[in-house]
């Protein structure tokens, strides 16, 4: 009877040194509260190093894509003055502005009813999420580049009468601008974007036509 005891005794002491140390091995093999907030916080400097980047590379992706399209623009406005004598007007024979239903208007001379470009690209920078225009509330008008030719006139039927362009958008025979990465068209109001004052700087994408004889401010104006 001892000896049987005996046994059993060994056979329990044995039972539970085995688990005693597979626990201890499982417990040795899995991470520790200090661990895991290391690796949290390394994913995290990763998360703020990396975001930024990402989001700076498509600001400069929709920079080069505006600036293509207005050389594209370009081409054709230069196109449609060498066959019509003129340039695209950006209002209407009464006087009144081409924004019906958008700056897209002012540009559809250029597609129809011959085509010197397909259709009239849309400013990357005026669309939020999901295609949305950014100024749906500021200012419907503002569904693509902005386009001004400089003989034309500003018509404000309050006033009645017109007023000339001002001296900012007269450098060139036209003026074409994206609303840049500040998504706000500024009228010429302050100097146009540039990148060595940061890609989330204020000002507009601007590339203007062949220089005209009007006396004009340059430092607002850039190609």
């Amino acid at each position: 009877m001892k000896f049987l005891f005996a046994i059993r005794h060994n056979d329990i002491y044995e039972r539970y040194s085995a688990c005693k140390t597979r626990a201890a091995g499982e417990s040795f093999l899995a991470f520790t509260l200090i661990e895991l907030l290391i690796v949290v916080a390394i994913i995290g400097i990763l998360a703020a190093i990396a975001v930024p980047n990402f989001l700076n590379a498509q600001i400069r992706s929709k920079i080069a894509e505006a600036e293509s399209e207005m050389r594209s623009l370009d081409t054709a406005i230069e196109s449609y003055r060498l066959d019509r004598g003129m340039y695209p007007t950006w209002k209407n024979a009464d006087g009144s502005n081409r924004n019906d239903p958008g700056f897209s208007e002012r540009l559809r001379p250029l597609t129809s009813p011959i085509a010197y470009m397909n259709s009239i690209p849309i400013d990357p920078f005026v669309l939020g999420p999901s295609d949305n225009l950014h100024h749906d509330i500021y200012h419907p008008a503002y569904d693509t580049y902005e386009y001004v030719d400089a003989w034309s006139t500003i018509y404000y039927p309050n006033y009645r009468e017109d007023i000339t362009l001002g001296n900012s958008f007269r450098c060139g025979e036209w003026r074409l601008a994206s609303a840049g990465p500040d998504t706000i068209m500024n009228f010429a109001a302050i100097p146009s974007f540039n990148t060595s004052n940061g890609l989330r700087s204020n000002g507009d994408l601007v590339r203007v036509g062949p220089s005209t004889q009007f006396e004009c401010d340059r430092t607002l104006i850039g190609k």
